[in-house]
């Protein structure tokens, strides 16, 4: 079976990565533009509340999502967006604690010497990074054309950031003498 696997290069896993990366700048960002938005002391120190309570929640949970994602379903958004999956070689899923390890112990040694343990995927034949290496696993393609899903998505997604960051520098416009007020007295 294994010579049947094709593997994700290196683009397809940063794409992925941005695509993650992109949901989780959205939720953030949305948060931004709800705190611009005011312009009265209650409602700002309201919406800095929630705005610590989505960064708390996304600190504690996005994490074990993550790794319940890897292990049920094969990957994150962005991997599952452009068809590609982590698995063992023997085509399984990862288990709860393979997922786990690989998600912190396996990406603190691919950091390790700049990074040197993710761009050891152009030199490896399965395409693997030293993460993958700690439980045997590999990110398998399972779709030859997501990255072009993946690569409109993230465009989406990014779009919708932009949109959303205009969107805080023209709030902050607008409330601008609220917030001099607050700075400077």
């Amino acid at each position: 079976m294994t010579d049947k696997i094709k593997y994700a290069s290196f683009w397809e896993r940063v794409l992925a990565l941005l695509i993650d990366t992109s949901i989780y700048l959205m939720l953030i960002t949305l948060a931004i533009f709800k705190i611009t938005g005011v312009n009265d002391f209650a409602s700002l120190l309201n919406n800095i509340y929630d705005f610590v309570l989505l960064n708390l929640f996304l600190a504690v949970f996005i994490f074990p999502i993550e790794v319940a994602m890897v292990s049920f379903l094969g990957g994150t958004p962005g991997k599952l967006i452009i068809g590609i999956r982590i698995q063992k070689e023997s085509g399984k899923l990862l288990n709860w604690k393979e997922a786990f390890i690989r998600l912190t112990l396996g990406k603190a040694v691919s950091g390790l010497f700049f990074g040197l343990g993710y761009v050891w995927i152009f030199r490896d034949e399965k395409k693997r990074a030293w993460h993958d290496y700690v439980n045997n696993s590999v990110v398998a393609k399972k779709n030859n054309y997501g990255w072009i899903i993946g690569f409109l998505i993230l465009c989406l997604f990014l779009f919708i950031n932009f949109e959303t960051v205009i969107g805080i520098v023209a709030s902050i416009g607008a409330n601008s003498e609220f917030y001099s007020s607050l700075i400077f007295g």
